[in-house]
C-alpha cells in the first residue's frame, strides 16, 4: 500500500440538481457542537447468507489498485460474498441510486443497492429541512439502517458531488473550503499541493462525520490554455496537465488519508469542451498523441495516487472509434483505455479500482436507451457502478435479463460486484469523527490559510 492509500494514514426537497451540476454557495450556519462517537469497525457477512444460483460461476481474480485502499483480504471476502449472491442481488449491488429514489423508501433493502448519491437543491439535501450536519447525518444513518441482513457490516457507498467552489452540496453549517479553482491560484506548485492535501483531508473528515464515504471529486479535466469556454470552468485545477496532475494526486491523497474514497473525473476528459454534457453529447476531437500528453496526464496521476474510483464522462472519442455513443457505454474507452493498456495509439491507465459512470439521467444516456438497457450496456462496456439510473427497478431488471439472455456476461457482472463490495469492506474501516469537527475553528483556519496563499 502506498501513501496514497486509504488506510495509509488517518486524520484525527424534492427539487433536484443533476449530478456534477453547479450549485451556488449558500450562507453558512453554525455547526452543531455535539460529538458522535467513532463507528466501531464492521465485519463482513458470512458468505453463506444467500444461496448461489445453480449457474453461478466463480468470480475471476481481480487485481488490486496500485497504491489503493482495498486489501487482498477485502478482495477474497468480496469474491466469496458475490459468488454466493443470486444474479438479482448482484445486479442491485452495482447501482448507486439518486437519493430521491432511496430516502424514505425500501429501495436499498428491496434491490440490494450498492449505495446512494446525495442530492438536493441550494444545500437542502434530500430528506432534510435545512441541510444541516445533524440532519444529513440522520439521513445517512437511516439509509445505512436499510442494509439487508445478509450485508450487515458492509456499509453502503454514500456519495456526494462535494467539489467545493461552484459545485458544493453541503453548505449549511459546513466549512467553506476552497475548491480546485482557488487552490490552483497558489502560484508555487509545491505549496499548492500541500494546501490541497490539507484542505481535502479536512473536508473528508467533515463528510465522514455526516456519513458520506465517497466524494465524486477531484475534477481532473484540463481547461483550454487559450481561455476558451469550458463546460467545467471553475471546477478544474487549470490548463497545465503536469501541474493539474500534481494537484489531483494531492487531492486524492488528502481525501483518502482521512478515510474517504476519492473519485477522479471525467474520463477520458471533457475540460476542453464547451458543451454541457448534462444536455448534449459532445465529441473529443483530438488524436491519441495529444490525448496522451494532455487529458490523460492528470487522470493517470490520480490513478497512480491510488484513487478508489474513476468517473467516466459522457463524450464521444473518435480517436478510439467512439463516434455514436457516450464513452461510458464504450468498451474501447472503459475497458481498453481506462482499465487496460490502451487502444489505437492511446495509452491506457491500467486502472484496477471501481469505474463509475457519470449520472445515467443525463441526456447522452437517456436519449439513447431506456434505463434497463442503459444499465447493462454500461456494465458490458466495463463500468462497475451505474450511477443514478432513471429507474433503479428497471435497471436491476434489465441487468438480470441481460445476464439471462447472454447480452451481459455473468462473469462481468460478478467482476463489477466484487470490486464494489471490496470497496465497501475497505470503507468499513474508515474512522467517523464526531459532528464537532464540522465547521470547527481548526477547519476554518485550514480554509483561511489556503486562501491566503492564493
Amino acid at each position: 500500500m502506498s501513501s496514497g492509500g486509504l488506510l495509509a494514514a488517518t486524520v484525527p426537497s424534492a427539487q433536484l440538481a443533476p449530478a456534477s451540476s453547479s450549485l451556488a454557495a449558500q450562507p453558512r450556519t453554525a455547526a452543531p457542537t455535539t460529538s458522535v462517537a467513532a463507528v466501531t469497525p464492521l465485519t463482513a457477512p458470512p458468505s453463506s447468507a444467500v444461496v448461489a444460483p445453480p449457474t453461478a460461476a466463480p468470480a475471476p481474480a481481480v487485481p488490486l489498485p496500485p497504491g489503493g485502499l482495498v486489501t487482498d483480504a477485502d478482495m477474497a471476502q468480496a469474491a466469496a460474498a458475490v459468488a454466493a449472491m443470486g444474479v438479482p442481488v448482484q445486479a442491485g449491488s452495482v447501482i448507486m441510486a439518486n437519493s430521491a429514489d432511496a430516502v424514505g423508501t425500501d429501495a436499498i433493502t428491496r434491490l440490494h443497492l450498492a449505495g446512494v448519491n446525495l442530492l438536493g437543491a441550494k444545500g437542502i439535501v434530500n430528506g432534510t429541512e435545512g441541510g444541516t450536519p445533524a440532519e444529513v447525518k440522520a439521513v445517512t444513518d437511516a439509509l445505512q439502517a436499510q442494509l439487508p441482513a445478509d450485508q450487515s457490516g458492509v456499509p453502503l457507498l454514500i456519495g456526494s458531488d462535494q467539489e467545493y467552489g461552484i459545485v458544493t452540496r453541503l453548505v449549511n453549517g459546513f466549512t467553506e473550503f476552497p475548491g480546485a479553482d482557488e487552490l490552483s491560484g497558489i502560484s508555487d506548485t509545491t505549496a499548492a499541493a500541500t494546501a490541497t492535501q490539507e484542505v481535502t483531508a479536512a473536508a473528508a473528515a467533515e463528510m465522514l462525520a455526516v456519513g458520506i464515504n465517497v466524494d465524486f471529486a477531484p475534477d481532473a479535466d484540463i481547461l483550454p490554455s487559450s481561455g476558451a469556454a469550458s463546460g467545467v470552468a471553475g471546477r478544474s485545477f487549470g490548463s497545465d496537465p503536469e501541474r493539474v496532475g500534481t494537484l489531483v494526486a494531492a487531492a486524492v491523497k488528502g481525501y483518502q488519508s482521512a478515510g474517504l474514497a476519492a473519485t477522479v473525473k471525467h474520463f477520458p476528459g471533457i475540460g476542453r469542451l464547451a458543451t454541457d454534457t448534462h444536455t448534449a453529447l459532445p465529441s473529443l476531437d483530438i488524436g491519441c498523441e495529444e490525448w496522451n500528453s494532455m487529458e490523460s496526464v492528470p487522470m493517470r496521476a490520480g490513478v497512480d495516487a491510488g484513487t478508489a474510483l474513476v468517473m467516466t464522462g459522457h463524450v464521444m472519442m473518435p480517436a478510439v472509434g467512439v463516434t455514436d455513443k457516450s464513452s461510458a457505454l464504450s468498451s474501447a474507452v472503459v475497458t481498453d483505455l481506462l482499465k487496460g493498456s490502451g487502444v489505437a495509439g492511446c495509452t491506457g491507465l491500467n486502472f484496477h479500482g471501481v469505474a463509475v459512470s457519470d449520472s445515467f439521467v443525463m441526456a447522452p444516456v437517456l436519449d439513447a436507451y431506456g434505463p434497463a438497457e442503459a444499465a447493462w450496456r454500461g456494465l458490458a462496456a466495463g463500468l462497475d457502478i451505474v450511477l443514478m439510473p432513471k429507474d433503479p427497478d428497471a435497471a436491476v431488471a434489465g441487468i438480470v435479463a441481460a445476464v439471462g439472455d447472454g447480452s451481459l456476461a455473468a462473469d462481468r457482472l460478478q467482476d463489477a460486484a466484487t470490486k464494489v463490495y471490496a470497496l465497501r469492506l475497505a470503507l468499513a474501516r474508515s474512522p467517523h469523527p464526531g459532528l464537532d469537527v464540522v465547521g470547527s475553528d481548526a477547519h476554518e483556519t485550514i480554509a483561511a490559510n489556503a486562501r491566503n496563499q492564493g
